[in-house]
């Protein structure tokens, strides 16, 4: 037989991925039509026999290309690394609190989304896998004016353990916000529900007053479960919209989103691992000025 291009053998990270997708992970430029071809050919093999592009793979397996892909990388791939710089990958290399060889715990700065879009300039992902010493992947999202902790898995095998704890909630998530107004419960629950299709999706929230006058509520929120712009649409609804929010609020004399993600709490190889940051400067400066001094 004729000798392969290229060969692989599956490693831990890419257990139970999908033939087609593994491919993709190792030539970004493969599409799809071109994997589809060349396994009805007979070029892509898997343990020396003719492979399916919805093959699940196991550790060990031989995945064998007998093709060379001549395409050219597509101008949006080129276009990518034009959105940020070196020094935007020192910034949040910085920005890392905490590191082992399965997760980084991230303090994502103001400006930065988690990963790449229509309307972004500078986003996480990219600029952490600009590096290429480590392929790191999004587990869950903060919105680009959110700031404070996230976590993000250093392999393929914590990506799928961390995606099953947000699923199966069993990760702590808390949140400081200042919104406009005064809020009169001191703690309560906030539940909403939203028609996505045909489905009703129903949101859900804990809020603790810490501070608070007849023009601003200072909160600690915990979510119970994890919905797009969660805190920012329902605190929007109850009718105390978050400082600084202009998609669900008003704004504030121009000030950035009073939102951050303070805590993270999960287990991590049977024990239970707590993070934590302080609150940032600029939503305590808000504090001093227009609630109370510290």
């Amino acid at each position: 037989m004729k000798k392969a291009f290229k060969h692989f053998i599956v490693d831990k990270n890419y257990k139970s991925t999908r033939l087609d997708r593994f491919l993709k992970k190792q030539d970004q430029n493969l599409p799809q039509s071109l994997i589809e071809k060349n396994i009805r050919k007979k070029k892509i093999l898997v343990n020396k026999l003719k492979g399916k592009s919805s093959q699940i793979l196991q550790e060990g397996d031989l995945v064998e290309v007998f093709f060379e892909n001549n395409l050219k990388e597509t101008k949006q791939k080129i276009n990518v690394n034009k959105k940020f710089n070196t020094e935007d990958l020192d910034y949040i290399k910085k920005c890392i609190i905490f590191e082992n060889q399965d997760y980084i715990i991230l303090n994502k700065p103001y400006g930065y989304a988690s990963q790449d879009g229509t309307k972004v300039k500078k986003n996480l992902i990219d600029i952490l896998n600009s590096q290429g010493s480590t392929n790191y992947h999004l587990v869950h999202r903060l919105d680009m004016e959110t700031v404070g902790i996230m976590v993000l898995a250093k392999n393929r095998e914590y990506a799928k353990i961390f995606s099953d704890i947000f699923q199966s909630r069993s990760i702590v998530k808390k949140y400081y916000a200042i919104t406009k107004g005064k809020i009169n419960k001191n703690s309560g629950e906030i539940v909403t529900k939203e028609d996505v299709g045909k489905k009703k999706i129903v949101s859900k929230t804990f809020f603790e007053v810490k501070a608070k006058n007849k023009n601003f509520s200072f909160l600690e929120l915990e979510i119970l479960t994890g919905r797009k712009h969660q805190i920012r649409k329902q605190l929007s609804e109850i009718g105390h919209p978050v400082v600084g929010d202009h998609k669900y609020g008003e704004g504030f004399n121009e000030m950035q989103l009073c939102l951050c993600s303070f805590y993270l709490e999960f287990e991590f190889k049977g024990k239970l691992v707590k993070y934590s940051i302080k609150l940032p400067k600029f939503m305590e400066n808000f504090i001093q000025k227009y609630l109370y001094t510290f």
